[in-house]
């Protein structure tokens, strides 16, 4: 049996690595979409702003969002929406 305060320390300690571990993944998506895309304008100009309005129009946003999220992997959730949004 652990004690309560061994518990807690490798709580915390797993907490910690994984707040790090999601830190550098976070960091690396980023740098991945700024190096292909440059800015968010730069994204916009290479979705297909046809293919997602249709998808709008015919399914909805969410669907017209994951077509956005399929074809540009590098894009976040936020990124995706926003551009949804903007049509």
């Amino acid at each position: 049996m652990i004690d309560p305060l061994t518990g807690v320390a490798v709580v915390a300690a797993v907490g910690a690595a994984l707040a790090f571990a999601s830190d550098r993944v976070l960091r690396r998506r980023k740098r991945a979409f700024r190096d292909h895309y440059g800015t968010y304008e730069g994204f916009r100009t290479q979705v297909d702003g046809d293919e997602v309005r249709a998808v709008l129009a015919a399914r909805g946003e969410i669907a017209a969002v994951k077509v956005v999220r399929d074809r540009h992997p590098l894009a976040s959730l936020a990124h995706a929406h926003r551009y949804v949004k903007e049509l």
